[in-house]
């Protein structure tokens, strides 16, 4: 806490008159952390007419990250790791953020699939968890290795059930 108010040129008692304590102020992090990674994700499928390239681009991104040893991680999925079993808000957000990032892939997937670049007998829904959750066990392997070429064949892996 003294970091923060350090670095905001604030009082501690203007922090927590804002926030109320430390907890709270975690929680808003954590919202505003998933926004902004919603975002960045929902820019990056987007930014492809190819979705399947959307997808893979953001895959070796987060490979990028990764395999960067001074790269501190995704906030949501070192929290969700820390904190989601024994602490409900926090769990309730890892959910929310499964969710968004789900419904993001299913959205490109689709757009993938009326472009003809998925079978259309494919079933989107499973496919778009496991999406979700092949990114998480990515950001999850960097935490024990930050080998490029471990975490690329996660990656590699995960997104060759696309095809």
């Amino acid at each position: 806490m003294q970091d923060l108010v350090d670095a905001m040129g604030i009082s501690r008692a203007s922090l927590y008159d804002t926030f109320t304590d430390k907890e709270s102020l975690f929680l808003k992090v954590l919202d505003r952390y998933d926004d902004w990674a919603y975002e960045e994700l929902d820019a990056c499928l987007k930014e492809f007419s190819s979705k399947l390239e959307g997808i893979s681009i953001w895959f070796y991104r987060v490979v990028e990250q990764g395999s960067n040893r001074r790269h501190p991680g995704c906030l949501m999925v070192n929290s969700t790791v820390e904190r989601a079993l024994r602490d409900e808000d926090c769990a309730a957000r890892s959910a929310r953020n499964f969710r968004r990032s789900e419904e993001a892939y299913y959205n490109a997937l689709a757009e993938a699939q009326m472009l003809g670049e998925i079978s259309a007998d494919r079933d989107l829904r499973p496919l778009a968890r496991f999406l979700a959750g092949a990114i998480r066990g990515i950001r999850v392997s960097a935490k024990a290795t930050s080998d490029y070429q471990t975490l690329k064949d996660i990656a590699d892996i995960a997104l060759s059930t696309l095809k």
